[in-house]
């Protein structure tokens, strides 16, 4: 794309700069293609950079080295500037098949897969097929790279466009707009080239593209190779805020597990501990009830532990049915639970309790042929403070230890009846 009417010093300087700027994004890509994986968009557009740099490099050589070296000037016919012009033209029409291609798998997930070998192979015929077509200078080679690049950088540039308002983001609103004015230039390419090699008059715009063409690439270029490293973050970050809510949702179910009891799904002991439901509680008087199965061991004994944690789940399902949203309900031990009831006073909430477990259904056990009845010891205390919760709670132990004691003969135990329906505690 320089021309050879150009002064040394422009051509110089334009073309190590745009070389310069294509290494330099070719390292950053690479650079961050290390922290990335599995993203193929990634590789083909650190692929198309290095492309474009293999062609520039071409360009270095064919006019900054190659007229140091030589004695006499070198003709663009001669064999070693026409393989030059190949490496170039190679290497820009792959850049652009690369573009598309890491574009289109970062919009649809499409790859070229088996069809890569057909499209690099038509990428060289067609680079082929134009050095054998241009007869004069590297302004041919442009005319004929003009459409492949229009074509090529404007689908990428409608992929992006069109990506639906969920995907749309700051990095391929910056990309596709970056892909469409690298798709304008060259079209203005084709244009100017086109008439400075067929001998026609070139108006002011396209002696400016002309003789700036490689400034001009090297802005384009780098405004698209930061829209492309915006992407990569955006879609990094969405990687990361991925991680993090299934690390959240880990998280919680971890809590779960180390503050619910599994069998009977009520808080454990730790949770009391950790202050886990307390919040109403602690604002407001209240009072505390203990129960305890007095023929847990009894069950487990005679039918199995089975049937025992099925007396269990009946138990704790039973106490948490008269429940308030904000009263909590905790497995205190391995036969006891603890309620935590705010704004009530115990005499009420025991005896409502009572009244709700002496109705509890009996329990089938040994496969339905024998029944178990309900038999539940309650103790309560009130609290009037945060500070009194604890000494609340080994009050009302000790109140139901004396009922426990109380019931120890057969005939004062709960005995359990039949309901149609719960009894609900309002207090």
């Amino acid at each position: 794309m320089i021309d050879g009417d150009l002064t040394a010093v422009v051509s110089f300087i334009g073309v190590v700069v745009q070389l310069g700027g294509e290494l330099l994004l070719v390292l950053l890509f690479v650079l961050l293609r290390r922290f990335v994986l599995r993203r193929g968009y990634f590789a083909a557009w650190t692929a198309a950079w290095a492309c474009g740099a293999l062609a520039i490099l071409a360009l270095c050589v064919r006019y900054i080295i190659m007229p140091r070296l030589a004695p006499t000037p070198v003709d663009d016919s001669a064999l070693p500037v026409r393989a030059l012009y190949l490496v170039y033209q190679i290497g820009k029409l792959s850049s652009f098949v690369l573009f598309v291609s890491g574009t289109a798998t970062y919009v649809t997930g499409t790859r070229f897969g088996a069809s890569r070998v057909f499209v690099f192979a038509g990428a060289a015929l067609y680079a082929l097929v134009s050095l054998l077509g241009s007869t004069s200078n590297l302004n041919q080679l442009v005319v004929w790279q003009a459409p492949v690049a229009v074509v090529s950088l404007g689908a990428c540039a409608a992929l992006l466009f069109t990506l639906p308002a969920s995907r749309r983001t700051l990095g391929s609103v910056a990309g596709g707009g970056a892909f469409a004015l690298l798709a304008v230039l060259w079209l203005l390419y084709g244009i100017a080239f086109g008439l400075k090699t067929g001998g026609s008059t070139i108006p002011a715009w396209g002696t400016a593209v002309i003789s700036f063409n490689t400034y001009f690439d090297l802005l384009l270029n780098i405004t698209l190779g930061f829209a492309m490293v915006v992407l990569l973050m955006e879609d990094a970050k969405r990687e990361v805020d991925d991680a993090q809510a299934e690390l959240r949702v880990a998280h919680d179910q971890l809590r779960r597990a180390a503050l619910y009891d599994p069998l009977t799904d009520s808080l454990n002991r730790r949770a009391f501990e950790q202050g886990v439901g307390l919040e109403m509680a602690r604002g407001t008087f209240g009072t505390v009830v203990i129960a305890d199965l007095d023929n847990l061991k009894a069950v487990n004994d005679a039918y199995g532990h089975a049937a025992g944690d099925r007396l269990l789940r009946q138990c704790s399902d039973l106490l948490r049915s008269t429940l308030r949203p904000y009263d909590k309900l905790y497995r205190w031990g391995g036969d006891e639970f603890l309620l935590v009831i705010p704004s009530a006073r115990g005499l009420d909430v025991e005896a409502r309790l009572g009244e709700v477990l002496e109705r509890a259904e009996p329990l089938e056990v040994a496969n339905g042929m024998k029944t178990t009845k309900l038999e539940v010891s309650l103790g309560a205390a009130d609290y009037t403070s945060a500070e009194a919760l604890e000494e609340s709670i080994q009050l009302a132990d000790q109140a139901m230890y004396r009922q426990k004691n109380r019931r120890k003969s057969p005939e004062r135990g709960l005995r359990a009846v039949a309901i149609s329906r719960p009894v609900t505690i309002e207090y």
